[in-house]
């Protein structure tokens, strides 16, 4: 088989899997997006509300459902575009497994998107054989398909911008790397931790503060046009409070795999120790924990604490890229300031880590030693969503939890931090020239 055969092959199964997942509820984040995207599809600008002192919190409802919305403007006017789309076909909304497709159309969409641009922009950046690599590697990513086509998370719309933008910034183009950062901030607020590392590539590739403001001037103009139809609605102080209430959730960890997963089972232990016997203690399924349940045993502010360690991190691997520069490393840093924002920061989600692959797919593609860091984020990101959701509403996991006597997910988040070591010891080694 050619080469273009293999990849057209590859991308042939990629749609033939995701056709089969994508028909599938997902996780109950679903049942969200079809409230949202039903009334985002009649009234987008009115989804946070409009005015009212203080400032309405509209509650949003359909089928029984009741929701307010707290994600960035982006991400409701694309679940709008899809349910307009749905209302031709159901012009009652009704709740039917074609409706689980359309709301998980925009994700596919970004998907398209980003192998298309790729494969047909990435050879100078990348080498051919390089960009066929990361195309593929990301199309049949464990991760993504599980992620997007099974469980219906928003990822895709995010990260694929940001591996767009990582180029564009290589490539010296400021002002689309200042648009495409900005179309990922509107669409997932956390898009907002990869920022210091796409405007240090930016600068090390053109050598021009200049290039920066030019950047930061097209992602203003970006945001103001998708932002100006609420301001004009008189809905702009209803989003900002939709908004700031993505910082109050009240969770050490999220279901996710990291520090403060292995802190939340910490906790748990020695809450029921002496109580439940040690044994039965250690091997308990672990569940969410309060930021304001830790904070009360007099442990620090959750949310401080990791913001602060996430800035390090994220400074600490923006600071690497003052010196040699490849794509390679560029795009590991980029991937690094997700991967220590999932990893480091209270209130991350099992979801979280998504962005942190496609960038890694990037930069194992330019540059080999990053493959065994995107492998394994890969893969631990993969059976981090697979533990908690299985295949989504009625597919749960056939892995049990308990088969490890600690919980795998405690397991799993102590490998995480292996990983996550290995993958700053690499970004801190000087590329060859």
């Amino acid at each position: 088989m050619t080469v273009r055969g293999g990849v057209l092959a590859a991308i042939l199964t990629g749609a033939i899997l995701r056709a089969i997942l994508l028909p599938l509820p997902g996780t109950g984040d679903v049942v969200i997006w079809k409230v949202w995207s039903a009334n985002a599809a009649r009234d987008v600008t009115g989804v946070y509300g409009v005015g009212g002192v203080p400032p309405e919190r509209r509650v949003l409802r359909w089928h029984g459902e009741e929701m307010t919305v707290d994600y960035p403007p982006l991400a409701l006017v694309e679940l709008g575009v899809a349910g307009r789309g749905y209302r031709q076909l159901s012009p009652a909304f009704d709740d039917t497994r074609w409706l689980n497709v359309f709301v998980k159309l925009p994700g596919l969409v970004a998907e398209i998107a980003l192998v298309a641009l790729l494969l047909a922009w990435g050879g100078p950046v990348l080498g051919d054989d390089a960009t066929r690599r990361v195309a593929v590697t990301f199309w049949l990513n464990p991760l993504v398909l599980l992620n997007g086509a099974a469980l219906g998370y928003l990822d895709a719309q995010m990260a694929a911008p940001l591996v767009v933008a990582v180029m564009t910034a290589w490539t010296g183009q400021a002002a689309m790397t200042g648009l495409l950062v900005a179309v990922a901030v509107l669409t997932k607020a956390q898009a907002i931790f990869t920022v210091p590392a796409i405007a240090m590539i930016l600068y090390r590739r053109t050598m021009r503060i200049g290039a920066l403001a030019v950047g930061a001037a097209a992602g203003v103009v970006t945001s103001g046009i998708v932002i100006l139809p609420f301001v004009v609605r008189g809905a702009w102080t209803n989003l900002v409070q939709a908004l700031g209430r993505l910082a109050t959730h009240d969770m050490l960890s999220a279901q996710a795999a990291n520090v403060w997963w292995i802190f939340t089972w910490v906790l748990r232990v020695l809450d029921v120790g002496r109580e439940w016997g040690w044994w039965r203690a250690i091997s308990q399924e672990v569940r969410i924990l309060a930021i304001s349940r830790a904070d009360a045993l007099g442990y620090p502010d959750a949310r401080i604490v990791g913001l602060g360690l996430t800035a390090l991190a994220i400074g600490w691997a923006c600071w690497q890229l003052r010196r040699d520069v490849t794509i390679g490393r560029a795009a590991a840093v980029a991937g690094w300031c997700v991967y220590a924002y999932a990893m480091l920061a209270a209130q991350a989600h099992e979801n979280h880590w998504y962005a942190a692959v496609p960038l890694f797919a990037l930069a194992a593609g330019a540059d080999r030693r990053y493959r065994s860091v995107f492998w394994a984020i890969s893969a631990i990101a993969a059976l981090n969503l697979y533990l908690f959701y299985g295949w989504g509403d009625g597919s749960p996991p056939i892995v049990s939890r308990a088969w490890t006597g600690v919980d795998m997910t405690v397991l799993l988040s102590v490998v995480n931090v292996g990983v996550f070591v290995h993958a700053g010891r690499l970004i801190l080694v000087r590329p060859a020239r």
